[in-house]
């Protein structure tokens, strides 16, 4: 028992004895006492690792030390000039190139089996795309009066399931030649493009948007976390949602909950990607996905998140379910302030924002009106606020559609203050409110407003 006991400690103590450093070395031809920086992929924002000054000849050293993460690397003078270089289970990397080179984002690497890899799928891609390209500028350019459009638009689709096909086969080489490689384990399943033809349950669907939709993430392994360390997992969540997703709010929704279906395997992957979604959502809108992401995603999250998403996820908190409803108080058409708690108390209420300037407004205000009407006698009230920034066009509106609830407005358009506080972000937008002036239900279309209205009025 004592010599397995040894012979156990033994093996572990070689294994930490033999773990080693990572060296990248190498010379920029000619250049000395240049500043060079490394850093470590994280999506499309390159993280700074570690920087040094080149000696006389152009040489240099960075050292990753044991437990380094695997990822693809940049190394640049000037960021938006940065070579890639891939780090995976090499005990080193040497750099060679010139400072013309350097600075256009390329330099050579010596004899390392990692970096052939990314270059022969980095072909592979660029061939892709080039085709991609060509078949997509002869799909654009097909007119409807071609005698052949019909034949013409079904070979180009052709052509574009032989690229996916003839790209995917390529890609799938990669792990052959270069077995064990971060390229191999990594990268080739994030660049492989799902096909319904490769798929017998590919049947089930008309287009490929629809099975795009259902199955882009088909070959990512959201297992390893080392997929964030790349710019293509990224790129991929940003194509899914910009062509694969109905761009509405619940087709959003939709996307957010089949992208997490495989981003919460790892606990690395699944923050980077609540991360991601909640800027994207951030900047692009619509902001109540910020809140759906955060509400429903970033439990346990540990999050760097940013100073203007924290911002709306503060705006959003104070008008969340359950929440009070802020009050307001703004002018009446009599100039006359009119507070939104004295308006609504003891009623169940609705906090209705609009503008004369809306086409959307125009059209569904007089039907909400005619619920206002319908349900008034059963306890319910509206306070019905205009971003407006014209009294006259205003008060025309109100006096054309003879809405005779409570009106009010700042006059100031979408500089309102009435905007930051109830989080706004489109016209017509409803706010329900209960007897005790706390939100019920809020952000949902005006065609849903009668149904959410019986569940709370007799």
């Amino acid at each position: 028992m004592k010599h397995l006991f040894l012979s156990f400690f033994i093996s572990l103590f070689s294994l930490v004895a033999t773990a080693k450093d990572l060296v990248i070395s190498g010379t920029i031809k000619n250049t000395p006492n240049i500043k060079l920086f490394l850093a470590l992929q994280k999506g499309n924002d390159p993280q700074l690792i570690d920087s040094t000054i080149t000696d006389a000849k152009g040489s240099f050293a960075f050292t990753l030390k044991e437990g380094y993460k695997q990822g693809v690397y940049k190394l640049f003078t000037v960021k938006e000039k940065a070579a890639p270089l891939i780090v995976g289970k090499e005990e080193k990397i040497t750099v060679a190139a010139t400072a013309e080179e350097l600075n256009e984002g390329f330099v050579k690497v010596v004899s390392s089996k990692e970096n052939d890899a990314y270059a022969v799928l980095s072909n592979f891609f660029r061939l892709y795309n080039s085709e991609i390209d060509s078949l997509q500028f002869l799909m654009d350019q097909l007119s409807r009066f071609d005698p052949q459009y019909e034949t013409k638009k079904k070979q180009l689709k052709s052509g574009y399931t032989n690229s996916i096909l003839r790209f995917n086969n390529s890609v799938r080489l990669v792990p052959s030649m270069f077995s064990g490689t971060f390229a191999a384990e990594v990268l080739c399943p994030l660049y492989l493009v799902a096909d319904k033809s490769e798929f017998d349950f590919g049947k089930n669907f008309d287009t490929d948007e629809a099975f795009q939709h259902a199955h882009f993430f088909e070959y990512v392994n959201t297992s390893d976390s080392r997929i964030i360390n790349t710019a293509t997992y990224e790129m991929k969540l940003f194509t899914y949602l910009d062509m694969y997703v109905d761009h509405t709010e619940a087709g959003f929704k939709k996307g957010v909950d089949n992208i997490m279906k495989g981003a919460q395997k790892n606990s690395e992957v699944r923050d980077f990607t609540v991360a991601y979604l909640l800027e994207v959502f951030t900047k692009k809108g619509p902001p109540a996905l910020v809140e759906y992401v955060h509400d429903n995603y970033s439990a346990g999250c540990e999050l760097p998140i940013k100073s203007e998403t924290e911002k709306l996820l503060n705006k959003l908190k104070q008008v969340a379910n359950g929440t009070p409803a802020p009050e307001l108080l703004i002018n009446d058409i009599n100039y006359q302030p009119v507070s939104l708690r004295n308006t609504l108390k003891g009623k169940i209420g609705i906090v209705y924002f609009w503008a004369s300037t809306c086409p959307h407004c125009m059209e569904h205000t007089p039907v909400v009106y005619e619920l206002y009407k319908k349900y008034k006698s059963k306890g319910l009230e509206v306070y019905s606020v205009s971003l407006d920034s014209d009294y006259s066009a205003w008060l025309k509106a109100i006096q054309d559609m003879k809405i005779e609830w409570i009106n009010v407005s700042e006059l100031k358009g979408w500089n309102s203050e009435c905007i930051n506080t109830y989080a706004l972000e489109r016209t017509p937008t409803i706010f329900l409110v209960d007897k005790a002036g706390n939100i019920l239900d809020k952000n949902f279309p005006p065609s849903e407003l009668e149904e959410n209205l019986r569940k709370y009025l007799p």
